[in-house]
């Protein structure tokens, strides 16, 4: 295989496992939000979850542990994103944006 053809391909495999990351990171966002749904939480409130969920635990998730494996996403811990809430003054501003 010539060393363009090598590199055709490790772009294709690149895209597909992007391509794969973005609709299953897609999905998951998804049946989060679904999920928040179903409890009663507003709309502000789940906006608050999930950015705290992906600033505290996906962005840790992508870049650490074993990257040549699939992973499962970091479990999403309503109660531990509530305390976190409780004490992190930072994310609160989600609360009051329309």
């Amino acid at each position: 295989m010539t060393s363009e053809a090598q590199d055709n391909t490790a772009r294709r495999a690149q895209e597909a496992a992007y391509r794969r990351g973005w609709q299953h990171g897609s999905v998951e966002t998804t049946l989060l939000v679904l999920q928040l749904m179903e409890l009663g939480y507003e709309r502000r409130k789940i906006r608050q979850l999930l950015a705290m969920y992906n600033d505290l635990c996906v962005s840790a998730w992508r870049t650490e542990g074993d990257l040549e494996q699939m992973e499962p996403f970091p479990a999403f811990d309503i109660e531990r994103l509530e305390a976190i809430a409780a004490t992190r003054p930072g994310y609160a501003w989600l609360l009051h944006e329309p």
